[in-house]
């Protein structure tokens, strides 16, 4: 009973990670390679020492592998657990239970579609005669880096889903012309998504050392005769738990 309701629970939290995690990669590569630069800084970017691209070349290549293939770090997994939750060597079976799945023909199968696919539009387009035109603008000529989305506008859509959760803060201000209050001068507008792990979890324990540290400023004023009474009381009180306690 307990299995037949985690499961739906678990297909839909993946599958929901697995969304979030599409709309994250998609908005990362169209801000860092669909876009037009908005300072002189991105427009003089250039690509990163070869020694960096291998290394991420090495780690990407390792994910392709563990992906593909995942039946090469069973024995790993098995030496180390005892037991490993899934056996095979193409074709990964479930150990209690029944199901199966071989990453390794799932690409494949994709592969073979997206070039069947790929050929077919090929084929279909060449039969007609190919125009180049300029996308429409709305009448506005070329655009320019400020109408392009940003990082913040592509995520506003997801924001405002998980409201709820992510709780952001929002502040808009407004400031008039002194002839008229129906004349808007400037408009500032602010939106920031504060981390609730931080301020929740971290922020009290961090206030908390805070002042503890303040009354551990109390109670080191400087004064030699402060610190003598300090020893004094010591002394004393370990003196009285030694005779109590013999």
């Amino acid at each position: 009973m307990a299995a037949t309701v985690a499961m739906p629970v678990a297909v839909a939290a993946v599958a929901l990670t697995a969304g979030l995690a599409v709309a994250t990669f998609v908005k990362a590569f169209g801000v860092g390679f669909l876009a037009k630069p908005r300072s002189e800084a991105a427009m003089a970017a250039h690509e990163s020492p070869s020694t960096m691209l291998a290394g991420m070349g090495v780690a990407g290549l390792a994910c392709v592998v563990l992906a593909l293939w995942p039946a090469g770090i069973l024995p790993a997994v098995r030496a180390a657990v005892g037991e490993a939750a899934v056996s095979g060597e193409v074709t990964l079976r479930l150990t209690h239970v029944t199901g199966a799945l071989s990453p390794l023909l799932l690409t494949l199968g994709l592969v073979v579609a997206l070039v069947v696919v790929a050929g077919v539009v090929r084929l279909a387009a060449t039969r007609r005669a190919r125009r180049e035109a300029r996308l429409w603008d709305c009448g506005g000529g070329p655009m320019s880096a400020r109408m392009e989305y940003t990082a913040t506008s592509f995520a506003e859509p997801l924001q405002r889903v998980f409201d709820d959760v992510v709780q952001p803060e929002l502040d808009v201000d407004v400031s008039h012309h002194e002839e008229s209050r129906y004349l808007v001068r400037a408009v500032a507008y602010r939106r920031k998504v504060p981390d609730r792990i931080e301020r929740r979890l971290y922020g009290p324990v961090l206030d908390m050392i805070a002042a503890w540290g303040r009354a551990g400023r109390g109670l080191a004023p400087g004064s030699v005769h402060r610190y003598l009474g300090y020893g004094f009381y010591a002394v004393c009180g370990l003196l009285i738990l030694l005779t109590v306690t013999r």
